[in-house]
């Protein structure tokens, strides 16, 4: 990973090789040890990467799509209708592909071949989107910050009903995704000690109007939580970067609501990807790459 040093996402393919999209150099992928660069002409950031049924979809600056069928060998850009920056992207085997511009919702059942948008907020002053989670026909949608309509909203993709099941006035919810029938969440403001990591069980957001979060608690305060993972069981979040520069990068015990500082990397740490306790970081100032024996820092 020579000259990786700045990256703002990751991921996992299932044969588990990880995929940079790095800053100056373009978009790597490891394949047996081996980084290559096959993406190297990238005139925006890529700010989410995900790869299921083998096909890793990414998004970012100015509304770009990229999408790989071929394990990161060859690429396709194009774009959203939209400038915004696209924050994240969900996706499943079955060819449901979700993103989003400022304020709606982009669908594909076509494994990003075709498009139709959504709009969900049926509220005025509507928040902007910063977060997705796709679970079976089940869309969460995480907000920036916003003072009266912020949090997490629920959209039945069969139905369209749509329902607020997580109120933020104060946070954005920066990332979601679901383990072992649970929500988890991270959030943060850009001021303020104040992140959090928090989860919830699927069944309750079902059949219960008033829903009890459940928190991990840090013996650090940290301005933002900016990125969660999971495999096998195993979970990590990344954070914003403190006074000194450095954001840190915590083990989370949902069993003991507990979250354990485990490294550090320089700049925000944008995105986390792990595969047990192998984990990667896309930094805003380098990429770590952590093996449970070993470290390396690009």
């Amino acid at each position: 990973m020579k000259n990786m040093f700045s990256s703002t996402a990751v991921t996992r393919t299932e044969n588990n090789s990880f995929v940079v999209a790095t800053i100056n150099e373009g978009l790597f992928i490891e394949k047996n040890g081996i980084w290559k660069n096959t993406l190297p002409q990238l005139n925006y950031h890529i700010r989410d990467l995900k790869c299921t049924g083998g096909i890793i979809y990414g998004v970012g600056d100015k509304g770009m799509f990229i999408r790989s069928t071929d394990e990161g060998e060859t690429w396709r850009i194009e774009r959203f209708p939209t400038k915004a920056s696209v924050w994240s992207i969900s996706c499943n085997s079955k060819g449901l592909v979700v993103a989003h511009g400022e304020k709606v919702i982009y669908i594909s059942t076509t494994y990003g071949e075709t498009w139709n948008t959504l709009y969900p907020f049926e509220v005025s002053n509507s928040p902007s989107i910063r977060s997705l989670c796709l679970y079976e026909d089940i869309l969460f949608i995480g907000t920036k910050v916003h003072p009266k309509n912020g949090g997490i909203w629920m959209v039945d993709l069969l139905t369209n009903e749509v329902r607020r099941v997580k109120v933020e006035t104060s946070r954005m919810i920066s990332s979601m995704l679901v383990h072992k029938h649970l929500l988890v969440t991270v959030s943060g403001a850009c001021r303020g000690k104040n992140g959090s990591l928090e989860f919830l069980s699927l069944n309750s957001i079902k059949h219960e109007n008033k829903l009890n979060w459940n928190t991990c608690y840090s013996s650090d305060g940290h301005r933002s939580y900016l990125d969660v993972c999971a495999h096998n069981g195993i979970l990590y979040t990344t954070s914003s970067q403190n006074e000194a520069g450095y954001s840190t990068i915590s083990r989370v015990y949902l069993e003991n609501q507990e979250l354990v500082s485990c490294g550090f990397v320089r700049g925000h740490g944008w995105r986390i990807c792990n595969e047990n306790e192998n984990y990667i970081v896309a930094g805003l100032y380098e990429t770590k790459y952590h093996k449970k024996d070993s470290q390396k820092v690009c």
